[in-house]
């Protein structure tokens, strides 16, 4: 009995402490259209990723005859391996266009958080893109108490301007998100 009171306390503090957290609102890219959104993005710079672990990584984007954008990421290991993890993306709320949803299915190590099925979709939200050179991308899942929050900057070639980075950086850092372990993604001599 003393247990579950002491439990009932903790909890209670926890919560009047403000000290569980959730995911971040973070404003979507207006005008966002899906139809320029698709083709080929580099991965420049990415924030908490332990999903692809590589370099030279890349995400196609294209439209399928069954109304799903297939989404086809490559990375190469350390050992010069090519992987390849193939996914399905999806418009997540029909007000806001750049509110998208992933889903990882074949070739992934989801090894960020709980288990996924078949039918667990991540958010997948464009912050910014100008569709020709840029995009940044955000995501945050729940994972218990805390968000675990992650970000990418891509780039139509397989290198980025410091000023455009720095802006990108600039837009999550303005909503709070710490980028202190954004890593750099190595893109020289890629296949």
């Amino acid at each position: 009995m003393q247990g579950r009171l002491l439990m009932l306390l903790v909890f209670s503090i926890c919560f009047t402490r403000g000290s569980f957290k959730s995911c971040p609102k973070i404003p979507v890219q207006k005008n966002f259209t899906l139809s320029e959104f698709m083709g080929t993005w580099f991965e420049i710079e990415s924030l908490n990723t332990n999903l692809v672990k590589g370099d030279c990584i890349a995400h196609t984007f294209s439209q399928s005859a069954d109304n799903w954008i297939h989404v086809n990421t490559t990375e190469k290991r350390d050992n010069g391996k090519r992987i390849l993890y193939i996914g399905k993306l999806s418009p997540a709320n029909v007000k806001e266009d750049a509110k998208l949803q992933i889903l990882l299915s074949e070739g992934i190590y989801l090894d960020f958080g709980p288990p996924h099925d078949e039918f667990s979709f991540i958010p997948y939200d464009v912050l910014a893109t100008d569709f020709r050179s840029y995009s940044l991308v955000y995501s945050c899942t729940q994972h218990y108490f805390t968000p675990t929050i992650y970000a990418w900057i891509l780039s139509r070639g397989s290198q980025l301007d410091e000023n455009t980075i720095k802006a990108l950086e600039d837009i999550l850092k303005a909503n709070n998100i710490n980028i202190d372990k954004m890593q750099q993604i190595d893109q020289k001599d890629c296949p």
